[in-house]
């Protein structure tokens, strides 16, 4: 028996699933930004959200979002560099730590698929009516991934080539990237990447205070394109939300 096609979602339930996505991406990240606060008793909870996070993205973004019922090849290649990474990860965190060169894929497919990920943030917010709370949600969250997917690859970067970020300190300079236990680290699974992200989130925000220097040409151009990407991401959402907001004033059908 032939099944017929689905049918399409109407306007309504896909603003409001637009909306769970929203409240759900932004839980997610408060609490992978909660577990980076207290590493040494959430750091399970840490890692389970980055992996949440990257389903929740994947799935949300790659054409649900939008209503269409047959995939188009960009949703298809977008699902599979979603599925690609959640593997890249796994992999990343249960290698030796001697062995560098496996935050290599991971590296790459986390920059593709955040940076496609946010783009396809952008225009899934560009497609609300009204600038409403849950839509300046939906723009929050996607600031804090965009610092948290950065704090990612930095810390990629610090596992391929350490010493990549030093502390500066009244000693002089030493590194920042050490195991939970304070031995020596089996697995990447066992490094405390916290200050790392704390650097990712001070670089996005152009904040600088001093402390965290990155000390090899990979990382101070990681750290340059971290720095463009928040103002950059910004400027863009704030112009999606005035747009919004002068909707409203114009009436229900204001897009």
């Amino acid at each position: 028996m032939i099944r017929p096609p689905a049918a399409p979602a109407t306007p309504e339930g896909l603003t409001r699933r637009r909306h769970r996505f929203y409240r759900r991406l932004l839980f997610l990240c408060l609490l992978v930004m909660l577990s980076l606060a207290f590493p040494q008793t959430l750091r399970l909870a840490g890692s389970v959200g980055y992996f949440l996070i990257t389903l929740l993205t994947t799935v949300e973004l790659g054409g649900f979002l939008a209503g269409s019922v047959a995939r188009d090849w960009g949703d298809r290649l977008y699902l599979a560099l979603g599925g690609a990474n959640l593997v890249a990860q796994l992999y990343w965190l249960l290698t030796p730590e001697a062995r560098r060169l496996s935050g290599v894929p991971l590296l790459l497919i986390t920059t593709l698929f955040i940076g496609w990920s946010l783009v396809r943030l952008v225009r899934t917010l560009g497609r609300e009516p009204r600038a409403t709370r849950p839509v300046v949600v939906g723009a929050v969250a996607g600031y804090l991934l965009l610092g948290l997917s950065g704090g990612l690859v930095l810390s990629v970067l610090e596992t391929i080539q350490p010493g990549s970020f030093l502390a500066n300190t009244a000693d002089g300079q030493a590194a920042i990237v050490r195991s939970h236990a304070g031995v020596a680290a089996h697995s990447v699974w066992e490094l405390d990447f916290a200050r790392i992200n704390y650097f990712a989130f001070v670089s996005l925000t152009t904040t600088g205070y001093g402390d965290i220097t990155p000390a090899l040409p990979p990382s101070r151009m990681a750290s340059v394109v971290l720095g463009i990407a928040g103002p950059l991401y910004i400027a863009v959402i704030l112009g999606v939300l005035i747009n919004r907001f002068k909707g409203s004033e114009g009436g229900p059908s204001g897009d």
